[in-house]
């Protein structure tokens, strides 16, 4: 059974802002602008970011 857009719940998206948890619909122009351009976490991407910078440390001394 696939439901219309009209009968879906619209999910609020909330983010920590200025040390403030607050709904991302109540963001001004430029602070929704930083929002988008935030990188998600994820394990992957830490592990390689450790190794870049672990390289990078070897290089420099």
């Amino acid at each position: 059974m696939q439901t219309s857009t009209s009968q879906r719940t619209p999910c609020e998206v909330f983010s920590r802002s200025m040390g403030f948890i607050r709904p991302v619909s109540n963001f001004n122009i430029g602070k929704y602008a930083e929002f988008n351009e935030r990188k998600t976490f994820t394990e992957q991407n830490s592990l390689s970011a450790g190794a870049r910078h672990a390289d990078l440390m070897k290089k420099a001394a």
